[in-house]
């Protein structure tokens, strides 16, 4: 009975000390370089058209200006986040107009497969992931290639000895 005092007294003790804490919201899309703007209309053609062109680039659909707002604040602290706005154009650009140092890494373009191939080649994002299956497989003969030579090496010397 007394064991559980003491731990009851302990948890008590570590409750006391816990600090509140406050955030301004969720960072929907963590660390990624290169994100897409879109809405449940525009999502589909932004994917289509970054798949086209081989930018590597997540489409994300927001809800709301608000959630677009914050996540262009959390753009204003990482300096290597790249952002194509195809939805919530207005929200963009007003944001764009009050911090103008951002204007290089978020492009706004319409809601057209042309725009959205322009803004993708303005951000610099396209061709990026090209290579495709071929890296992965030059890879693979490479690494096979010096395996293989390595146990032809070890079975050849013991043939011979």
């Amino acid at each position: 009975m007394r064991n559980l005092k003491l731990i009851g007294l302990l948890l008590l003790m570590v409750a006391g000390f816990m600090v509140p804490v406050s955030a301004h919201g969720v960072h929907v899309t963590t660390n990624e370089s290169a994100i897409i703007i879109a809405d449940n209309d525009t999502a589909k053609l932004a994917r289509s058209v970054a798949d086209d062109v081989g930018a590597n680039i997540t489409v994300y659909k927001f809800a709301s200006a608000d959630d677009v707002t914050h996540e262009l604040e959390h753009a204003l602290e990482n300096s290597d986040k790249k952002i194509l706005a195809v939805a919530y154009t207005d929200t963009v650009q007003e944001f764009i107009n009050q911090h103008p140092e951002v204007s290089s890494r978020i492009v706004v373009a319409d809601a057209n497969e042309n725009s959205i191939r322009q803004g993708l080649t303005k951000l610099n994002v396209v061709g990026v992931n090209s290579s495709g299956f071929l890296t992965p497989l030059l890879s693979g003969l490479l690494i096979g290639l010096v395996f293989g030579l390595g146990v032809g090496a070890v079975w050849m010397k013991r043939k011979l000895s």
